[in-house]
């Protein structure tokens, strides 16, 4: 679970940086800021789902 969330961060952070500009060129014109802000939406999404998975796996038992 971990691995996975550390990867889904990645992936959020790298989108960021694609969708602010500070990596990445235009491919045919065409600016990549919409794919950027596609890996952020992805990555805190996954992110969250790790995070859900951690949360009810810590639950005590009774």
């Amino acid at each position: 679970m971990i691995l996975g969330m550390l990867v889904s961060a990645v992936i959020a952070a790298l989108g960021l940086l694609v969708a602010l500009g500070r990596i990445g060129h235009p491919i045919d014109g065409q600016v990549l800021t919409n794919f950027g802000w596609g890996g952020v939406i992805i990555g805190v999404a996954l992110f969250g789902f790790f995070a859900y998975l951690m949360r009810g796996r810590r639950r005590p038992v009774a």
